[in-house]
């Protein structure tokens, strides 16, 4: 069968759309036939077409551009318009890519539409190289940003632990991880009160200090005073401050981050930071009512040294008799054993101690009655001491404990007695109504009964006596002061 050239031309038309739709999806091109090899392009020109014929592929190519353009931006997100990254490479070309990735889908439909034209018009594979961008991820934000509740922080205290039998603050604080300053701050260990097994302590939710409002303090004064900003006062919820920064009396608020010297002499006492860290449960007993002393001695007659108040804590020392050896701070004095709670064992166990100074002088009234005369200027002259007057035998006691220099018939006061009681300190007791109960040498206690109230008196000395009264008087170094300054 003779082949006309027009059918040639369109077999040979078909043959290079086959093998340009073959290389686009990546398969093998097929092998030429031996009518297709000899319908290869003439000397004349590659393809062998004349000037309409090239007219007519070339608007081809350039629709087929455009639509494969508009395709490829709506699969890939591109412009429609081409842009410079869009390059086109012309089979015939030396430097045209081999291997171009090839979408079944729009090849198909660029075939469907264009397949009329491939009977007409010579066709020039193309491989279009078109360099995919990454799609941009817009994170989703939203319309308002989300409100966040405020932390619920209803107690300024995380928990509380209960102190056993060897433990310390060191190892408190290391186990809660917090400053040593922290532990003493928020349970004002710093007052000076001894550590007991089983005392609760508080564990702060942040390193601060516990602090109780005392009348007139502001939150500006506090916040200078613990060097913090007042903000941060404020604002900490369990503290509830109000809007007007008032600050309620007697209420306690918790200072985070605040600080405050420890008492300088308390820490010596207690071997600075290496021995607070040490510090733990000690022999201890409780006050049970305010106002109990602490004294520098064993009995009533010793001065008294402070008032504790109920509830605190001393550290037990020593004892003697009915009586112990005490701490609190930097005080140490004697407390009388039923003024605290105890434990008998404790108190059995601690060593037994006599070093405390003597009982300081103690004074009595001489006697009981009515005041009648004082010490100073009187009738033109002088008295050297005070007149109590009474019935007569009435008691006449020593005033202070010493020993009697004097007892009998006085000058000018009749019937006496002189007590010397050291330091260059006497006393002289007049107008007792016979001989005194004393004798000279002898040793006597404040209050003991030394004669009776009387009114003799030896005028020849120059006494003299109006009625039944103790004439009473105390010579410091021989001379005369006020008893009144003395007497309780």
């Amino acid at each position: 069968m003779t082949t006309t050239p027009s059918a040639t031309s369109r077999q040979r038309r078909a043959a290079a759309a086959r093998a340009a739709l073959a290389r686009a999806c990546g398969q093998a091109t097929p092998a030429p036939t031996p009518a297709q090899t000899l319908l290869a392009p003439s000397v004349g020109g590659r393809w062998g077409l004349d000037e309409p014929a090239a007219l007519r592929l070339l608007l081809h190519n350039v629709l087929v551009l455009v639509v494969a353009a508009v395709l490829l931006s709506q699969l890939l997100g591109m412009p429609a318009h081409p842009t410079p990254e869009v390059a086109f490479h012309a089979e015939e070309l030396p430097s045209a890519p081999t291997n171009v990735a090839c979408h079944s889908d729009l090849i198909a439909s660029v075939a469907v539409q264009f397949a009329p034209c491939l009977d007409e018009a010579p066709f020039v594979a193309l491989n279009i190289s078109v360099p995919r961008r990454p799609v941009p991820i817009i994170p989703h934000e939203p319309a308002a940003p989300a409100l966040q509740r405020p932390l619920d922080i209803p107690d300024a205290f995380l928990t509380s632990h209960t102190l056993a039998a060897g433990e310390t603050l060191g190892d408190l604080a290391r186990r809660y991880d917090l400053p040593l300053a922290t532990l003493i701050w928020a349970n004002y260990l710093d007052r000076g009160d001894a550590l007991i097994v089983g005392q609760t302590l508080r564990i702060p939710r942040t390193p601060g200090l516990s602090h109780r409002v005392a009348p007139g303090e502001t939150l500006n004064q506090l916040a200078e005073r613990f060097a913090i900003a007042p903000e941060a006062i404020a604002t900490f919820p369990p503290n509830a401050i109000g809007d007007d920064l008032r600050l309620i009396p007697g209420s306690e608020i918790f200072v985070p981050a605040g600080t405050r010297p420890l008492p300088q002499e308390w820490l010596a006492a207690k071997g600075d930071w290496e021995g607070l860290a040490r510090w733990g449960p000690e022999p201890a007993g409780v006050v049970r009512a305010p106002q109990t002393n602490l004294r520098n001695g064993p009995s009533t007659e010793h001065v008294r040294v402070i008032q504790l108040e109920a509830g605190r804590q001393l550290a037990l020392k020593a004892r003697y008799q009915d009586w112990l050896l005490v701490v609190i701070g930097t005080n140490q004095g004697w407390v009388r054993q039923d003024l605290l709670h105890l434990d008998p064992e404790v108190v059995a166990a601690l060593p037994e101690s006599n070093d405390f100074p003597p009982p300081p002088p103690r004074w009595v009234w001489p006697a009981y009655g009515r005041l009648t005369s004082g010490f100073g200027p009187r009738w033109g002259g002088f008295h050297d001491g005070i007149d109590i007057a009474s019935r007569a035998w009435s008691p006449i006691l020593a005033a202070r404990s010493g020993r009697v220099s004097e007892a009998g018939w006085c000058r000018g006061y009749g019937y006496c007695v002189k007590l010397q009681h050291g330091g260059g300190v006497m006393t002289t007791y007049g107008h007792l109504i016979t001989t005194p109960l004393v004798r000279v040498g002898d040793d006597v206690d404040a209050g003991q009964l030394i004669g009776h109230m009387g009114s003799t008196y030896d005028r020849a000395g120059g006494g003299f006596s109006t009625g039944i009264h103790l004439h009473f008087s105390i010579k410091i170094n021989g001379r005369a002061v006020d008893p009144l300054r003395f007497l309780p």
